[in-house]
């Protein structure tokens, strides 16, 4: 078994081992991830924080030892809570972690907070989405509730198809609260689609970009463009 961490920004984490393969996800600066197998020009790994297992470049794959793995696990996290930080000369997004805290980073809270979870994906409006994404360049919707809900305490699945296991249901519109999880489906009832609940009526989410819309019975409709986009199937209350 090797270990390693990631030491460049963003680092794409591709479904199979070629550059043609779909990026299904992303480590950030300094996550930690475990080596499964190596083939020519690519290494499969899976993340310490939430073992979501795919490909990533072997040229970019940074090796650490035994020791330093445990030694990086047991530090505690200081989450970059500005849009964009300059660490050492490289350019982090918001919402990485850095094992060392200053003027920029918000330790990791020792209790979830949904009000914190809603304050930081705020700080996200207008982001570009981005399939599999999990900066501020470019994200998608799991992403998006993944990376907002760590920076307020909590450590949720990579996928909404996961994410939606976790919590307790909301089962009225109106019993809904700030931070609550509104997941949608496909036509075939597949979870397809989540964002984060600001209010009974308000949504945030990432849909062509980070953006906040109207949530009804039915489920996300666009002003701009008059129609429902997205097909609600549950809310869960996450704790």
């Amino acid at each position: 078994m090797s270990f390693g961490i990631c030491d460049l920004p963003v680092i794409p984490i591709r479904k199979g081992g070629s550059h043609t393969s779909e990026m299904t996800s992303q480590l950030l600066f300094n996550e930690l991830y475990e080596v499964l197998d190596e083939i020519p020009q690519w290494t499969l790994i899976r993340t310490e924080i939430d073992h979501y297992e795919g490909w990533i470049q072997g040229i970019q794959h940074h090796p650490i030892s035994d020791q330093e793995y445990l030694t990086f696990k047991a530090k505690p996290w200081h989450i970059i809570n500005r849009p964009v930080f300059n660490h050492q000369g490289t350019h982090l997004s918001m919402g990485t972690i850095l094992y060392e805290p200053n003027d920029y980073t918000t330790p990791f809270p020792d209790e979830f907070s949904p009000t914190a979870m809603i304050d930081f994906a705020k700080r996200f409006l207008g982001s570009p989405y981005l399939w599999g994404g999990r900066s501020l360049f470019g994200i998608d919707c799991s992403g998006f509730v993944q990376l907002c809900a760590r920076a307020a305490g909590k450590l949720l699945p990579r996928d909404a198809s996961q994410q939606v296991k976790e919590g307790d249901l909301v089962y009225f519109l109106t019993e809904i609260q700030p931070g609550d999880l509104a997941f949608f489906g496909d036509e075939e009832g597949k979870i397809v689609h989540v964002g984060m609940m600001i209010d009974a009526e308000n949504i945030i989410h990432a849909s062509g970009k980070v953006r906040i819309d109207y949530l009804d019975q039915t489920g996300i409709f666009n002003r701009e463009r008059n129609e429902h986009t997205h097909w609600l199937k549950v809310i869960k209350r996450i704790s």
